[in-house]
Parts: C-alpha cells; structure tokens; sequence
C-alpha cells in the first residue's frame, strides 16, 4: 500500500482533504482534488502540509493563507468514522 505521504497515498487511502482560506474577509472552502494535483505534480510528490500549501492559492481571493483538514481514509478504515458518528448524513 501507498504511504499518505504521496499524492498517490492520499488517493490510494480514500482520504479527503479540505483547504481553507484564512483571510478573515473570505472564509473561503474546497476539498482539494487529489486526482488533478496528481496530473500535475506527479504521484510521487510529497501530500504533508509543507508540500502542498506552498502551491495553493484561494480561489476566491488569491489569498496564500491556506490550512488544510485531513479527513480519515475511507478505503483503509472501512469508512469514514465521521460520517458513521453522523448516522451516515
């Protein structure tokens, strides 16, 4: 099995990922498309925060602020737990 620490490794393990803007007076949010930054960067480039936030950009506001929330792999976990915890909503 891949590592998530490759791009590849993000897609592999089914994991989801949302950036989001930190301009106070955007607020702006979107999951990251894996499959796209793999066509771009390669399968083999890193997926850690250091390696992905420095090729982010706001969509909205062009801000670089970005923070990124990781969610659990669905394929390698059996689910996602939050969405289990939630009743599946």
């Amino acid at each position: 099995m891949s590592s998530n620490r490759t791009i590849q490794g993000m897609i592999d393990g089914g994991y989801k990922t949302r950036a989001y803007c930190h301009n106070p007076r955007c607020g702006h949010h979107a999951e990251i498309d894996w499959l796209a930054l793999r066509a771009k960067l390669g399968p083999d480039h890193g997926a850690r925060h250091d390696d992905i936030v420095p090729k982010l950009v706001c969509s909205k506001c062009g801000g670089k602020a970005i923070g990124l929330i990781v969610t659990p792999g669905t394929k390698e976990y059996g689910g996602n737990p939050y969405e289990k915890a939630k009743g599946g909503r």
